[in-house]
This record gives C-alpha cells, structure tokens and sequence, in this order.
C-alpha cells in the first residue's frame, strides 16, 4: 500500500486552519486529505507547551 506525505504547504496550511479553530473534517476537505491523515498529522506532532497545543510544520517536515 503506498502513501504521499504531506508536504510543507499542506502542513503551514493544517497549521493556519487548526489554530483558527477548524475541525479535523472541514482541515481535511480544505487540502484535500482524509480526515484520518489530519488527526494522525496533529496527534503524533503536536506538543503541549502551558497547556495549550502546538502543531510546527517544520518540525513535522524534519521527522
């Protein structure tokens, strides 16, 4: 099973949409991906810093 990773503007884009408040569905139908590739995307690359989430597209890129 293959699989395209997100590319940089598709994760400055996640980032822009989920710090405005959008839900995973309506992220995922804005650039075009599942609604499990955001939510897999934001669990395993956001950190928690004084309690409020962060997502860092460059930091996801580099991993």
């Amino acid at each position: 099973m293959s699989y395209i990773h997100l590319t940089i503007e598709e994760r400055c884009c996640l980032r822009e949409y989920y710090k405005k408040g959008y839900s995973y569905r309506e992220i995922a139908k804005m650039i075009g991906r599942s609604v499990s590739t955001v939510s897999r995307e934001l669990r395993r690359n956001c950190t928690h810093m004084y309690e409020i989430p962060s997502y860092y597209p460059h930091t996801a890129q580099k991993k």
